[in-house]
């Protein structure tokens, strides 16, 4: 089973380049599939990938930021890129600090490079490759029916998949389709299975120093919640303007946004729990099309920086920035309060869970004024939503096995 693997590469800027660098990323993001410097479509395992520009201050470079989520391990993936994209990344990398040169590249990225504190992957296991013939099965069906629209009056059900299922044998270019999408290896199920039991026997053996610290962590907690400070600042228009710039080319979007961890070892310490935490979710509960209930999300990502004084995050969403900020509000709020509450200026949260992200108009104005622009953005299928996507992949699934008719309608009307 291939699984998908998120790349993260922070390179400091070089003093004075951040402006020619910019504009460097717009122009090639104009086009970032065929453009000439880096066109990402050339790597086909790619789902999706992006340049930005995190902004620094006194204390800290600004830093160029790239992130792709691939099928396959991070590591040949660099490879591949740098042999494909080589000369454009040592265009792009010439602008940062202690860059080496085009020979050095594949190193400079490697040691560049660093692990999400969590990731959360829309379905783990499939590839670019399957969504996009899954797409084109679906269009060759939808196409299918519609030729033969006249033949299928007062026909069943069954007799319209039969036929289904007969054009999937004899279409040369289906022949991929006659077989179900494979499940996954029993060495990786297996793999899976015993690290969710040692996370279990690891917190089971822990349980005596857990829970008699709870009350003590609980303390603490509520003794920063109620003396954390929110500033609650009104994005500028231009701002607005400047965010929404990028937004709706298609109906994926990107979304970035970074801040500082507020001070002190506490909130370090829960930062990093709950961020632990939810990689265990991602991984083993919320790995199929959902996200607690939220399923516009095709990746995402929690990355820290500088011994975890900043924090960003980033993910591939469909729909506009208002309807995904109103999706997470509306029915997860509270777990918006746990992931990012460790964030300067983040809405004042009560016992963790309560308040914070409930007060959506106070939340939007901090996710917009924390969020960056993207100036360079991949899509290896725009015009695909998460839903689109797992809809094509019930449609091939539906190709097999026994169904009855109430079942094979409601398998038909997923070609609609």
């Amino acid at each position: 089973m291939i699984t998908q693997s998120a790349v993260t590469v922070i390179a400091p800027v070089a003093a004075d380049r951040e402006d020619a660098l910019r504009q460097l990323l717009e122009q090639a993001g104009a086009d970032a599939a065929h453009n000439s410097l880096a066109p990402f479509a050339r790597l086909t395992n790619v789902h999706f990938a992006r340049f930005f520009l995190l902004p620094g201050d006194q204390r800290f470079a600004t830093q160029l930021v790239f992130l792709a989520d691939v099928d396959g391990p991070a590591e040949p993936f660099l490879e591949s890129m740098t042999t494909l994209l080589g000369d454009g990344l040592d265009t792009i990398y010439q602008h940062t600090q202690g860059y080496p040169g085009r020979a050095h590249l594949l190193e400079f990225l490697k040691r560049r490079s660093l692990p999400p504190a969590a990731k959360y992957v829309n379905t783990i296991g499939r590839t670019v490759q399957q969504i996009r013939q899954e797409a084109e099965l679906h269009d060759a069906l939808e196409e299918f029916l519609d030729r033969n629209a006249d033949q299928w009056r007062g026909a069943s059900a069954q007799q319209v998949r039969a036929a289904i299922q007969e054009c999937v044998r004899t279409e040369p270019r289906l022949a991929w389709a006659r077989q179900p999408a494979p499940p996954s290896e029993p060495s990786y199920a297996l793999g899976e299975v015993l690290h969710l039991a040692l996370i279990g026997i690891a917190v089971t053996v822990l349980m005596p120093v857990i829970l008699p610290a709870l009350p003590v962590w609980a303390f603490f907690l509520r003794r920063h919640e109620k003396s954390d400070v929110a500033r609650d600042v009104t994005p500028s228009d231009d701002w607005r303007a400047a965010l929404t710039a990028q937004e709706d080319h298609g109906v994926q979007n990107p979304y970035t946004s970074a801040g500082f961890v507020k001070p002190g070892p506490f909130r370090r310490f829960t930062g990093t729990l709950v961020l632990w935490g939810t990689n265990v979710l991602t991984r083993h509960f919320f790995n199929h099309a959902d996200l607690i209930g939220v399923k516009t999300i095709h990746f995402g990502r929690w990355v820290f920086l500088d011994q975890k004084r900043r924090l960003f995050f980033a993910s591939n969403y469909d729909g506009s920035l208002e309807n995904y900020m109103d999706d997470f509000v509306d029915k997860i709020a509270w777990a918006l309060n746990t992931a990012f509450s460790s964030g300067v200026d983040y809405p004042q949260t009560n016992w963790l869970i309560k308040d914070g992200a409930h007060d959506e108009q106070t939340f939007k104005r901090f996710n917009i004024m924390h969020q960056l622009v993207t100036p360079f953005w991949y899509a290896a299928y725009q015009g695909l939503s998460a839903l689109n996507i797992d809809n094509n992949a019930a449609i091939r699934a539906g190709l097999y096995g026994d169904m009855d008719e109430v079942a094979v309608r409601a398998w038909l009307r997923r070609l609609g």
